[in-house]
């Protein structure tokens, strides 16, 4: 799953957590109530979720851009030493 998916996702389940914690508390429903603390715990994670892999490929990136920037440095040492 796609990271802008997992925070949608987490972001909707959120909401429905949310929703049915006050319906819960409307109607006198400690179930419902219950059941809408779960929903949005389990969308906070999927929120979280969604960020750590944002903050993995933007590593990965800057990672990768570092690593062509020292190979080019690299390339163009060895090749001014041959000059």
């Amino acid at each position: 799953m796609s990271s802008t998916s997992d925070k949608f996702k987490g972001a909707l389940n959120e909401a429905t957590g949310s929703a049915k914690q006050a319906a819960g508390k409307v109607i006198d429903s400690p179930q419902l109530e219950g059941e809408g603390v779960l929903q949005e715990m389990k969308g906070k994670g999927q929120t979280a979720l969604g960020e750590a892999k944002d903050a993995i490929a933007d590593a990965l990136d800057a990672a990768a851009t570092k690593a062509k920037e020292v190979a080019k440095n690299a390339k163009d040492a060895v090749h001014k030493a041959t000059e």
